[in-house]
């Protein structure tokens, strides 16, 4: 099983530079163990790596881009070149180990492995745990319908001593700070795997990159591309399958009425080009209207009796209703096998028909969507602002005021669309931006946990959404999990207030109903309204020379509000209108360091 891939191994060999004898006794018995563990099982069901033998190329693949990319890097940083010299050969052993071991929970958590051949007769199921499979052994694969996405990332320490030989353990084991980092890495919390997560984590996305995008390894550099119509099919397959595209609940992104899969436009759209560029797919095109092109010429989508790509849709679940702008296709698209397909909504879509005379306002609502995905998002406030509002200009630095960094990210300003949802205008219980929302950017996870999604610890999900934003909030300040008067920060100090980015401290806060979170916690009416009985304020940051706008929502009295202790306000951003709000300030006796 190990021939194929003679190459890597040789220069995995090369990079590790052991001796001869060390190599054969710590890492040849960890691929040989590696094989005799994987056999020919496939990576993931319809996703990377999914052919008869794909966990073992994908593993042997992160491993050799592993110590691809940990040359030149000496670990462990920040420690004394004498430290770094005695310790070097352990770290690599660990990146190597944890390369192989990353995935290796998947035979456990997402397949059913059954093995024939017995002499009586008999089927038996087998798992990873029980060791390696009977040499000879004939076994056929299911894919397990209700494993749980990311589940396998908790398995790999109970497997680890079938891959790595004792030795190889207590070595690892000798070195608290390696092995903190290696137990962090090969349970997928990245973040507080340090080094060791880092590059495992970037070579983990080469291998994924290189054969979703064709490439059937490294070897073979001329292998063709898949189309990317393919890959965007896979994508759209694994977003359904893994829950990142919400189904079949009011306000989802996506809704099964019998064998038709209606899917929200722009929600889908913008998640499944993030998800392929994350990825490190090459050749996504950056236009959402490029992306329905690509699927209607081939097929998948069902065109609408104008043929074109966008239906507008009535959603009605129980007593919920919506309309939103849907792509429409085949459920067998997406899941051929009918077994494996979800069950149908509780609900229905009905499609709208569009008069004659309508359809170029249909026309035009679609081009405004398409044209809301896909141009650069600018301020679009509610009212134009005067001519020395102080909006940006050419050249303008976006991280700096006269040279000076700034406290927050200036380009987090709201968009029209962003603006439409802070209204108080009524909405269904449950109304999503399922059909406006564009994808929050991608952000470094801290090292403490940070619940995001509308998680809040001891907290019933079925709570007001407000009440769980309040809740996050203030457990995100006193946990020290977000940050506070900072570059690309969302919360912000202010003498007059606690000032909340609008709507990215919603998104943070729960990525597919931000709008619905954000209009109940208006409802509660924590915040003050300017003076023209608004929601959203306007901040000036300031220099002798430059100034930038923010769209913030004020809560007036935080410390009262809240029960927390918060930080010094910032000097550098100004609330507009100031004067015409009543003085709220905060009591700097309560204020503490963020440190």
């Amino acid at each position: 099983m190990l021939a194929p891939f003679e190459s890597e191994i040789a220069a995995i060999r090369a990079r590790a530079g052991v001796p001869a004898q060390h190599w054969r006794s710590l890492y040849q018995a960890v691929f040989d163990n590696y094989a005799a563990l994987v056999q020919r099982l496939p990576a993931s069901e319809s996703h990377h790596h999914a052919g008869v033998g794909g966990l073992l190329q994908h593993g042997i693949e992160v491993a050799r881009h592993t110590l691809d990319l940990k040359q030149g890097i000496i670990l462990p940083r920040g420690e004394a070149p004498e430290v770094q010299s005695r310790v070097q050969d352990l770290w690599t052993y660990a990146c190597v180990t944890a390369a192989l071991l990353h995935d290796l929970g998947k035979p456990i958590t997402d397949q059913c492995i059954t093995l024939y051949g017995d002499p009586g007769g008999r089927c038996t199921v087998w798992s990873p745990v029980h060791g390696p499979m009977p040499v000879g052994a004939t076994y056929g694969i299911e894919f397990n319908p209700k494993r749980i996405y990311r589940h396998h990332e908790r398995i790999p320490p109970l497997l680890a001593h079938h891959l790595i030989p004792i030795k190889g353990l207590q070595w690892i084991a000798s070195d608290q700070s390696a092995l903190h980092n290696w137990l962090a890495a090969i349970q997928g919390d990245l973040p507080d795997a340090g080094a060791i997560g880092e590059i495992v984590g970037k070579a983990d996305g080469l291998s994924v990159a290189r054969n979703l995008s064709g490439s059937k390894n490294v070897q073979l550099p001329t292998a063709k591309a898949k189309p990317l119509v393919e890959r965007l099919l896979t994508g759209l397959r694994y977003l359904l399958d893994n829950g990142e595209l919400p189904m079949n609940r009011r306000g989802a992104a996506a809704y099964l009425d019998g064998d038709t899969l209606w899917l929200v436009s722009k929600t889908t759209l913008d998640k499944l080009r993030t998800h392929l560029i994350e990825e490190g797919q090459p050749g996504i095109p950056t236009r959402n209207d490029r992306l329905m092109d690509e699927l209607q010429q081939h097929g998948l989508l069902v065109a609408n009796d104008r043929d074109r790509a966008v239906w507008m849709c009535q959603i009605t679940i129980g007593d919920w209703q919506h309309q939103l702008t849907c792509l429409r296709m085949d459920a067998s698209r997406i899941w051929s096998d009918p077994t494996r397909r979800p069950d149908s909504m509780d609900g229905h879509v009905e499609p709208i028909e569009t008069e004659t005379d309508d359809a170029d306002s249909a026309s035009a609502a679609t081009a405004r969507t398409v044209d809301a995905e896909t141009k650069p998002q600018t301020t679009a406030p509610t009212e134009p602002p005067a001519p020395d509002s102080g909006s940006e200009t050419a050249g303008f630095d976006h991280n700096s005021v006269d040279g000076l960094p700034l406290p927050f990210d200036i380009t987090a300003q709201p968009t029209a669309v962003d603006e439409a949802a802070t209204a108080d205008e009524p909405g269904p219980a449950d109304e999503s931006s399922a059909g406006t929302a564009t994808p929050s950017p991608v952000k470094k996870k801290p090292n403490r946990e940070h619940h995001a999604d509308g998680q809040v610890e001891s907290m019933d999900a079925e709570s007001d959404a407000g009440e769980r934003f309040v809740a996050w909030l203030k457990q995100s300040i006193e946990d020290d999990t977000v940050p506070i008067n900072t570059v690309q920060a969302r919360i912000h100090i202010l003498p007059e207030g606690l000032a909340l980015v609008s709507p990215r401290i919603f998104r943070d806060f729960d990525s597919a109903n931000w709008s619905h979170a954000q209009k109940r916690f208006q409802k509660l009416k924590l915040h003050r309204k300017t003076p023209k009985d608004e929601n959203i304020w306007t901040c000036q940051a300031t220099g002798s020379r430059k100034q930038s706008l923010l769209k913030v929502i004020l809560i007036p009295d935080p410390v009262a509000t809240l029960g927390i202790n918060l930080p010094e306000p910032n000097p550098a951003i100004t609330l507009l209108d100031a004067t015409s709000t009543p003085s709220a300030r905060i009591d700097s006796t309560v204020r503490k360091s963020c440190g």
